[in-house]
């Protein structure tokens, strides 16, 4: 009888990763969080960017036409032990500063492209370490092909 169970729970956790490993595989465009991303990730900027929340995107390979890349992250919240900021202006310009700062040697990057900082909203703060990341995105729009390289 015993080895009935160990038999069936063997079956049940095979068919659980197989389960899992075909959601990943299967997992929709779109389904890659921002907030996951690292630097040198690119990816296409969401029609619905105006309405200034970036969630899920879509990765393309850098060396294909693409409208956006990470050129650096970090975490505002490391110990998961602050708040989620009042002052939603402050750290944006904050982040804003952060990121920029990263250019100053890189006049090339800076005359071609502005920075769009992205960071976790108050719901992801705290699972998310208050991660931000920071983007490069082409001046005019438009698409660029291959790595910043920062």
């Amino acid at each position: 009888m015993k080895g009935w169970i160990v038999g069936l729970i063997a079956v049940m956790v095979i068919a659980i990763a197989l389960a899992g490993a075909a959601l990943l595989l299967l997992r929709p465009r779109g389904d890659t969080i921002i907030l996951d991303l690292e630097a040198g990730d690119c990816f296409q900027v969401p029609a619905d960017i105006a309405n200034s929340t970036i969630s899920k995107i879509d990765t393309i390979s850098c060396a294909k036409p693409h409208e956006a890349e990470v050129f650096a992250t970090g975490e505002l919240n490391p110990d998961r032990d602050e708040p989620y900021p009042t002052d939603d202006q402050q750290t944006f310009a904050r982040i804003d500063s952060q990121c920029s700062a990263l250019l100053v040697d890189r006049p090339d990057v800076v005359q071609r492209f502005g920075v769009l900082p992205v960071v976790a909203d108050e719901k992801s703060w705290s699972s998310f370490r208050g991660r931000y990341v920071c983007v490069a995105i082409p001046y005019g729009g438009g698409t660029t092909t291959g790595s910043l390289g920062l």
